[in-house]
């Protein structure tokens, strides 16, 4: 399953030289996240309410080409690897079908009351898991 979404960085998304900041790729990574797991019908805000979240663990970037004020980017979401409470999410920002920033960066499920790790509830996983769902767009 992969989802996409479409980002045009903001002037506040660039340095000096116009160039998008690197670390505001990190936000347009998550929105591709939150939009991926939006797309299977899940809630975050719902989670939270019951007392769970995802919090990242590792984030591993390539920067290979920069992106500038209002380019058409396009944000790629698929999620790479599952195991009891992780994840783990291969993302890739495009202009032009060419990659600008690769990224794999694992979530971990998590109490909010402890920090402590917990298993992906299974709503989620079997949504993840699943072979003939749909993919997010």
């Amino acid at each position: 399953m992969k989802s996409t979404f479409l980002a045009r960085p903001l002037y506040r998304d660039t340095d000096a030289e116009g160039v998008v900041y690197y670390a505001n790729y990190l936000g347009y990574f998550e929105q591709g996240r939150t939009e991926f797991i939006r797309g299977l019908g899940i809630s975050l805000k719902e989670y939270k309410q019951k007392g769970i979240a995802f919090a990242v663990e590792h984030v591993d970037c390539n920067y290979n080409a920069p992106a500038f004020y209002d380019d058409e980017l396009i944000v790629e979401t698929e999620v790479e690897k599952v195991t009891g409470a992780r994840m783990v999410f291969a993302q890739r920002v495009l202009r032009d079908n060419k990659p600008l920033v690769t990224a794999r960066i694992t979530l971990f499920a998590l109490d909010i009351k402890t920090f402590r790790p917990l298993r992906i509830p299974s709503e989620l996983l079997d949504k993840l898991n699943a072979k003939d769902t749909n993919p997010p767009q």
